[in-house]
């Protein structure tokens, strides 16, 4: 027994699922961090320090392997770099006008959203279980987010816009860390979040240093854990694992935000909100039950030629 234990935790396939459940736990955690901090600074000023940090603290540990920097890993660090400048921008602004547990459990919905795309960018034909997943998920959301006369929140509105972004953003990282350096490729991301939301904030709102403990806490904690450390996890998880396990380990990244949204700022569900949630984490377990929208039944061999697809991207 002892034995197997060991060889259950060495498995670097086993390991990097670990290193992913410690980043939805930080990843739930900066909901509530961020929805305190923005009572102090703007969405994009905050974001501006989230990033500036986690950039110099990515240059710092990669001064030894810039002379591997080329233009491939450039413009590819650039692409992604844009697309999680859209999804924190919906994300946070999207926290202004809604919960830290109804954000966590939209953004979440980018598991159900990724066979969609991966439909559109790799021509896979998606099985029943992914439009049933959709659905169900749609009606969770619908039940979650439309208030009584048929409105949706703005911050839900917004936040969607942002599980949607991300899930383009799985898919091209897929492809590109098994072309790149890993951490080259996370700097130029934390680099160009840097400069998007630096440009943004002085350009639409005051920008100014955090003023408080709290916010240079969260500022510290967003921009080391759950972004520098996180995207490399991240980066590195989907070197060694199939993008439908990887969104089986990030589907908790929800349901933590809920437990720290309820822990931290007594938010509250109603009976109505509980089962838009269970509908919505229901379409995310039917989407990434075995044999899921990546594997379809074909095996260790249909994984290894989705992978060779997803290099192509």
């Amino acid at each position: 027994m002892d034995e197997q234990r060991r060889e259950w935790l060495f498995d670097e396939k086993r390991r990097a699922e670990l290193a992913l459940v410690g980043i939805t736990v930080i990843w739930g955690l900066t909901f509530t961090f961020t929805k305190k901090s923005l009572v102090e600074l703007q969405p994009f000023v905050f974001l501006a320090w989230r990033f500036i940090l986690a950039f110099l603290v990515m240059f710092a540990l990669c001064a030894g392997r810039l002379k591997k920097m080329n233009l491939p890993t450039l413009g590819a660090g650039v692409l992604l770099g844009c697309l999680l400048i859209g999804s924190y921008a919906f994300q946070t602004f999207g926290l202004k006008y809604t919960t830290a547990g109804n954000a966590g459990f939209i953004t979440g919905l980018f598991i159900v959203f990724t066979p969609l795309l991966a439909a559109i960018f790799l021509k896979h034909k998606q099985s029943p279980r992914a439009i049933l997943a959709v659905a169900v998920a749609l009606i969770g959301l619908g039940f979650l987010s439309i208030a009584p006369g048929f409105h949706i929140s703005t911050g839900d509105a917004l936040v969607l816009v942002c599980a949607f972004t991300y899930s383009v953003h799985i898919i091209f990282l897929d492809g590109y860390t098994k072309k790149y350096d890993l951490p080259l490729l996370v700097m130029v991301q934390m680099g160009v979040l840097a400069v998007g939301n630096t440009a943004l904030g002085l350009g639409f709102e005051t920008f100014k240093l955090p003023s408080t403990g709290y916010v240079w806490m969260s500022v510290i904690v967003c921009g080391l854990l759950a972004s520098a450390l996180a995207f490399y996890v991240q980066g590195y998880a989907q070197k060694v694992l199939t993008p439908s396990r990887t969104s089986m380990v990030l589907i908790m990244e929800p349901v933590f935000s809920l437990i720290f949204g309820m822990i931290l700022l007594s938010e509250r569900l109603s009976l109505r909100g509980w089962l838009g949630c269970a509908l919505i984490f229901a379409g995310m377990l039917i989407t990434e039950i075995p044999g899921g929208f990546l594997r379809r039944g074909r095996g260790e061999a249909g994984e290894r030629e989705v992978d060779a697809e997803l290099i192509q991207i």
